[in-house]
């Protein structure tokens, strides 16, 4: 019983991270209200929970807190969605929101580690809504699109 309370616990609140690399090339979790960017201008955000009703809100929170307040203003922002492994129907609704804003502020929303179950799932409706152009394998991948993009460098 204590176990099913502790597994629910941490899906309502899940202990979501910025990744910045280290100089050795490692990604390194920093918490949410570090605001820590990958590069200038570039979050790199990893929810680590499925993503349904009872943690919808949280992610809403936490990214428009990233939006309204890093510090340079953000030109990418990439979720890491190594683990997401379901996306309801809420949660759906909730990306499409934050999509919505993030265009707004002008903002380029990314994916990196989608699983495939994940994919295939909400495949054409977020390939639509995004473009393919937003769906990368690796973060490695991200860091370079959107070095090639701006013009930034690491450092």
């Amino acid at each position: 019983m204590l176990s099913l309370i502790v597994h629910t616990r941490r899906g309502y609140r899940p202990n979501n991270a910025l990744l910045v690399p280290s100089e050795s090339g490692v990604w390194r979790p920093l918490p949410v209200l570090s605001k820590a960017q990958a590069l200038k201008g570039l979050v790199l955000y990893r929810f680590t929970h499925s993503m349904y009703y009872a943690n919808a809100q949280l992610f809403s929170e936490e990214i428009t807190h990233l939006v309204n307040n890093s510090e340079p203003p953000l030109q990418w922002f990439c979720i890491d969605a190594t683990g997401i492994d379901d996306i309801d129907y809420t949660a759906a609704e909730t990306l499409r929101a934050v999509y919505e804003l993030l265009k707004e502020k002008n903002i380029c929303l990314v994916f990196a580690h989608v699983l495939e179950s994940v994919h295939e799932e909400n495949h054409n409706e977020f390939r639509q809504l995004l473009g393919k152009e937003a769906f990368y394998d690796s973060l490695h991948d991200v860091l370079k699109a959107y070095q090639q993009q701006t013009n930034i460098k690491p450092g």
